[in-house]
């Protein structure tokens, strides 16, 4: 595959717009003296029970290149919940992109009181062309293929703490999938071994467990977070195809010293596929979570696992470094997993603190791999 390159240019505009945007969040004195728009439409005060951010939005991504846009941020604690209640995030952010893309993606994580109950949704809509490289964990960069398609998708989930940091619950998924438009004589377009390549509507039910004793769920410093869950697509539920998901999430993290800023963090991910999988729906190597620097669904099959360790510690104030080594593979069964087959990922990024209270942050990754790399301009970590 081959690298992706940005200009130097843009990485000076992003590092400034992410400085900007970190100052601008926690000089509160500042704040309050100055009253210019941006600043008023920044402003975070972590004294009240919701906390809000309207900001530009400027990201960037090996799928996407540059993209820009509006996002809207909210955090809240509820006066009546406990101190060790966590805070609630409702997110949603609209982009356009330099590849023509469009995605509009909301989000929102509720706890109740003592995280008794955790509800979580993701509700979106892409305009999304990329590239198709094909089926299979050895593939060559001449075989991808432009493609196209638009889809609205949301993703319940609602857990319930079954005892102290155990959680019971169930996850709905919903896909809708529609005006797919490949290259003139497309070797993909009509293959019959590929399911939906004209377009799907799936719909999936089904049961997770999981252990959270993470102290922030969005940036932590210490605890694990273990996640076992299973989707089944079928015709009873609308599905047009019959399959089965099934996730493995595994992520510890490691304080190193006692003011935990210094943290270890250990990440094992796994997602196995069963039946008749849409081409757009198989495990996908890449992306910005894990295996950054690989192009997002590079290499694509039924099962895919992958694993990262990264290394996180501060440099000055709210501005901290990331430095990782991983690496992940797919197969069409579980049992043609092999050592040799297993793709390297290593890379660098920062971190700038917007927000004290959920500890949020913006990152800058860059990320690399066998033959590839990959800048990433994001919110929150990467897991």
């Amino acid at each position: 595959m081959k690298p992706f390159f940005i200009p130097f240019y843009l990485r000076i505009i992003q590092a400034v717009f992410s400085l900007l945007v970190s100052t601008s969040v926690f000089s509160q004195d500042s704040l309050l003296q100055k009253e210019s728009l941006f600043l008023r439409l920044t402003k975070v005060d972590t004294t009240k029970a919701l906390r809000y951010k309207v900001l530009p939005v400027l990201t960037y991504s090996p799928e996407t290149r540059l993209g820009f846009g509006a996002g809207f941020i909210f955090n809240w604690d509820s006066k009546k919940a406990s101190p060790s209640t966590n805070s609630s995030l409702a997110q949603s952010f609209f982009i356009y992109t330099q590849n023509e893309q469009i995605d509009w993606t909301s989000l929102f994580e509720i706890f109740t009181n003592e995280n008794t109950f955790f509800i979580s949704g993701k509700v979106g809509y892409l305009k999304f062309p990329q590239y198709y490289f094909g089926v299979g964990n050895d593939l060559l960069d001449e075989n991808k293929e432009h493609f196209s398609f638009q889809q609205f998708y949301f993703d319940i989930r609602v857990r319930y703490k079954l005892i102290s940091k155990i959680y019971i619950g169930v996850d709905y998924y919903f896909n809708r999938n529609y005006d797919v438009l490949w290259e003139e004589g497309s070797k993909f377009a009509n293959d019959p071994l590929l399911y939906g390549t004209n377009g799907y509507l799936i719909s999936g039910l089904g049961p997770e467990i999981a252990y959270d004793s993470r102290d922030f769920p969005f940036t932590p410093t210490k605890g694990a977070f273990y996640n076992l869950s299973m989707l089944l697509f079928s015709d009873v539920l609308g599905s047009e195809y019959s399959y089965n998901y099934y996730q493995l999430d595994l992520r510890q993290y490691i304080p190193i010293n006692k003011k935990r800023e210094w943290i270890l963090a250990l990440n094992f991910y796994g997602l196995f596929g069963k039946g008749d999988l849409p081409f757009n729906r198989l495990p996908a190597l890449g992306g910005n979570n894990i295996m950054r620097g690989y192009y997002s669904g590079s290499y694509r099959d039924n099962n895919y696992i992958a694993f990262q360790m990264e290394w996180r510690m501060p440099i000055w104030k709210m501005i901290s470094l990331r430095t990782w080594v991983g690496s992940g593979q797919v197969a069409s069964n579980f049992n043609e997993f092999d050592w040799p087959g297993f793709k390297p990922n290593i890379g660098l990024g920062l971190r700038f603190q917007f927000d004290k209270k959920s500890r949020s942050n913006i990152r800058m990754d860059q990320g690399f791999g066998k033959d590839t790399r990959g800048f990433y301009f994001k919110i929150n970590e990467a897991f």
